[in-house]
């Protein structure tokens, strides 16, 4: 009976330990998304004729399987925007869309880098999607859209936005 408490005491203690790092591992790596996407279709701002695209270009992948093409448009009324239009990449943890001062050739290691302006969370995997860039902001600093990985520091694609 001895023999049986004494390990119920350190099996118990493991059992919980295993639970919570099993958790934590769930939630770090949310390997359900492999298998998700989501699908966003927004009107793009480059299709009104008032507008002009400052500059464009189509996505390569990184880590992760990305496509379509990237818009660097400014409106009529003097905003800046980036849209992606057609675009399609994974899904993952703390997705983020960021304008960055690399150029869209630099070697993968360079991205998450240096200067970049994070435009906001990734609204969908699949679509045409419209990000503001803030007001002031000097676009002609930036030569690349990256879609970037917050959680594991890794970019899924990145197009170039030059003219």
């Amino acid at each position: 009976m001895g023999a049986l408490l004494a390990r119920r005491k350190v099996v118990v203690p493991v059992a919980v330990v295993v639970v919570v790092l099993a958790a934590l591992a769930l939630w770090a790596f949310q390997p359900w998304k492999l298998f998700t996407s989501s699908t966003i279709n927004e009107q793009l701002v480059s299709t009104q004729s008032t507008n002009t695209v400052v500059g464009k270009g189509s996505f390569r992948s990184l880590e992760h399987p990305t496509s379509g093409q990237a818009e660097l448009v400014k409106t009529a009324d003097g905003k800046a925007v980036v849209q992606l239009r057609d675009f399609s990449t994974s899904d993952g943890p703390a997705v983020h869309v960021w304008l960055t001062d690399k150029a869209q050739d630099a070697g993968d290691s360079a991205f998450g880098q240096g200067g970049y302006l994070d435009l906001g969370s990734l609204k969908a995997t699949k679509g045409n999607e419209v990000y503001d860039v803030p007001a002031g902001t000097d676009v002609s600093k930036y030569r690349s859209v990256l879609i970037w990985c917050d959680r594991f520091s890794v970019g899924f694609g990145v197009a170039p936005v030059t003219a």
